[in-house]
């Protein structure tokens, strides 16, 4: 299973257990001297959680600003994603795709669409290492 989300005008999807709730973007505290895919920090019911925007981290153009915020975890650790939209929870398609992009899996079609799948563990190494590459 997998939580299928939009992020611009492109549709990735991230496996069920690395997602721990889907809520509304809200106030994002800024972090001084972050990076640019950094939003800042998000207070989710006490827990402070870093807040990273997926466009800028995959260097995908946006118009606006991310309405989203998808907790993730990998490996005892947590972050907030910044996206456009989540659109749904359901089975993909077996991966037909290889991905060009250090950050996904694969890729599926569904209904015509391509699907990138987002490799939760890379994304969290990446930015541990200061981002993208």
């Amino acid at each position: 299973m997998h939580v299928r989300l939009r992020v611009g005008a492109e549709t990735y999807a991230l496996a069920v257990e690395n997602v721990l709730e889907v809520a509304q973007l809200g106030q994002i505290a800024p972090v001084p001297g972050s990076g640019p895919y950094v939003l800042g920090v998000y207070n989710l019911r006490g827990e402070v959680l870093p807040v990273f925007d997926l466009s800028k981290l995959f260097g995908i153009a946006r118009e606006g600003l991310p309405e989203r915020l998808l907790v993730a975890e990998h490996a005892g650790r947590k972050a907030g994603f910044a996206v456009d939209e989540v659109t749904d929870v359901g089975v993909l398609p077996d991966v037909s795709q290889e991905a060009e992009s250090d950050f996904l899996s694969g890729a599926a079609l569904l209904e015509g669409e391509l699907v990138g799948i987002i490799d939760v563990a890379r994304v969290f190494g990446a930015l541990e290492r200061g981002g993208a590459g």
